[in-house]
């Protein structure tokens, strides 16, 4: 009963869907209530395991310890494989907070399939598989130990090679720096090409023919991978703003000479790496949003980070694992 209650908890809209849902299937009535508070001890149970992990992937070596031993249970290990991270924040509604920063990261395998060319070519298209989740509500220094958990749990550092797409967020970036400083930097291709969008209607005027021209022109520079060239000749097209608009344009101008090794995308991409962090963005929207962001929910500041536990083992494929794992703490 625990577990199906529980997993009903988790995929259902809300915890009286999910009653109701399961009276129908079992002929048994259930209040919602009652499946609550079973969610909330198995979300526990599913917290306490991944904190667990955290406390012992991080702890100092002891002074006998091999530095290659392995601390945390191996699940989906990416051993050998090409790895793509990214890390992401959204909010959650939480009673009496208001809105909440949620941080996640999302590990990957990069692979590539056949798709069509122009002229029936077989080209070769990458794309994200064998994802995995792990999300809190934390600031940037809580949750760094947190995803490198959940790096160790897929033996990211095994795996052949690695790259990290995030948007311009300094927490992103700094986490990567720390946990993996040998890893490709990628800025998000479509935050990117949001701030040319920024750029150009700051310059041009929001919606205007000139404005739409050189959004185009700047985006192909920046799909080939010829940042120069966007700082450069792309540059001086640009009329000259003052105030709110010239702000734009000069933070702009910050952003792509902060971020210019990257936005190499023509080289990712010879090089069969992704540009896009648009899983983990999915995440924040289709697996966070959709259970924790619905009209009128406020969520008790103890409930976030269980409901959290459960949701990315769900969309991790681990869930009969961790039930096995919590099955004596949740009965």
């Amino acid at each position: 009963m625990q577990e199906e209650s529980s997993r009903l908890g988790t995929t259902s809209p809300s915890f009286r869907v999910a009653a109701e849902n399961r009276t129908r299937l079992t002929g048994v009535e259930m209040s919602h209530a009652t499946l609550w508070r079973i969610h909330q001890d198995v979300g526990e149970a599913m917290l306490a395991v991944l904190e667990g992990e955290e406390a012992v992937s991080n702890a100092p070596l002891e002074a006998e310890e091999d530095p290659g031993q392995e601390r945390v249970a191996a699940f989906d290990p990416v051993v050998g494989e090409r790895v793509s991270i990214s890390l992401d924040g959204t909010t959650v509604p939480v009673r009496e907070e208001g809105w909440k920063e949620v941080k996640g990261v999302r590990i990957s395998v990069l692979a590539e399939r056949s798709v069509a060319g122009p002229e029936s070519a077989e080209e070769a298209e990458v794309h994200l598989t064998r994802h995995s989740y792990r999300m809190r509500m934390a600031d940037a220094a809580t949750f760094a130990p947190v995803q490198g958990a959940e790096a160790d749990r897929r033996r990211v550092p095994y795996a052949r090679n690695t790259e990290c797409v995030n948007d311009g967020a300094p927490w992103c970036w700094r986490i990567t720096a720390d946990y993996y400083p040998e890893a490709l930097e990628v800025l998000d291709w479509g935050h990117a090409t949001e701030h040319i969008n920024a750029v150009g209607q700051a310059a041009f005027g929001e919606g205007s023919d000139a404005a739409v021209e050189w959004y185009n022109k700047a985006k192909e520079d920046l799909w080939q991978g010829a940042v120069e060239t966007l700082l450069g000749e792309r540059w001086q097209e640009l009329p000259r703003r003052q105030r709110e608009r010239g702000k734009t344009i000069r933070s702009g101008r910050a952003y792509f000479r902060e971020h210019r090794e990257r936005m190499r995308y023509q080289d990712f991409r010879e090089q069969g790496y992704a540009i896009g962090s648009g899983t983990i963005e999915s995440a924040c929207k289709n697996v966070i949003g959709w259970r924790m962001k619905r009209g009128g929910a406020r969520w008790a500041p103890e409930r976030v980070n269980p409901m959290l536990a459960a949701l990315g083992e769900l969309h991790s494929g681990r869930w009969d694992e961790m039930w096995g794992r919590i099955r004596p703490k949740a009965a």
